[in-house]
């Protein structure tokens, strides 16, 4: 059967857990349709850390009014609408503060050999404090990276960035996460990967072997609990 891919927070959360925690971790897992997505904050992202343009004059950074009125036009519910500008405007507060200036890159996803591919990195590289800066963002309020968590993005990232390519091989890598709402804003943390010792490439495709071995398990198990319902019907004995 073909199973769901597991989204790159969730697969960085169970991924680093030993194999009896996997398992648990899985067997609780549910994909569904969540009733709030960061689509329309993710939409702003050149927008909010003021990629500029290949070739033209330098861009000036977005005002917080033309962010805002543009996230409230895609939200899709008032739930959406204010969990996505919360984010948006503390990635604004902070890109303005830090006077981010960046530009596209396009580091394309990384395929591993369970034949999925990952993409922990926005498809940029920004300028804090005169260096080069890749990040990803994790906007979640809640089951956000853990530290192991943000260790084995952080080690995916060094892969395939520096390591993939030189021109990239003294980049900072950077975490992005959300502290609660104060002030009409979620005032960001920004981790890195300074100090963490990292992973290796064939332990990072292990641990994803690992885990995406254990989530077939998990998702055949529940396949046949559903058709073992199914051919059931539900129905008392035919005869008393």
């Amino acid at each position: 059967m073909k199973i769901r891919r597991l989204p790159e927070i969730d697969l960085a959360r169970v991924a680093t857990l030993p194999i009896d925690q996997k398992r648990r971790a899985l067997e609780h897992f549910k994909l569904g349709h969540p009733t709030i997505t960061y689509k329309p904050v993710r939409a702003r992202f050149a927008d909010i850390f003021n990629v500029q343009p290949d070739m033209f004059a330098a861009a000036d950074p977005t005002a917080w009014p033309v962010l805002e009125r543009l996230i409230r036009a895609k939200a899709t519910s008032d739930d959406e609408c204010n969990a996505n500008l919360l984010v948006a405007k503390g990635l604004h507060d902070f890109a303005r503060a830090n006077a981010l200036r960046s530009r596209s890159q396009a580091f394309f996803p990384l395929p591993l050999s369970v034949g999925e591919k990952v993409e922990y990195w926005l498809p940029m590289v920004t300028a804090l404090e005169g260096a080069p800066l890749v990040i990803f963002i994790d906007p979640r309020r809640g089951k956000k990276l853990t530290a192991d968590a943000r260790r084995f993005v952080f080690s995916m990232m060094h892969e395939h960035i520096r390591v993939a390519n030189p021109d990239f091989a003294a980049a900072r890598l950077g975490v992005v996460q959300f502290g609660d709402a104060a002030n009409d804003q979620r005032p960001v943390m920004l981790s890195t990967d300074e100090g963490i010792k990292l992973f290796g490439f064939d332990q990072l495709d292990q641990m994803v072997r690992e885990t995406y071995d254990i989530w077939r398990e998990v998702s055949e198990a529940r396949e046949d609990k559903v058709r073992s319902k199914a051919a059931g019907g539900g129905y008392g004995p035919l005869f008393d």
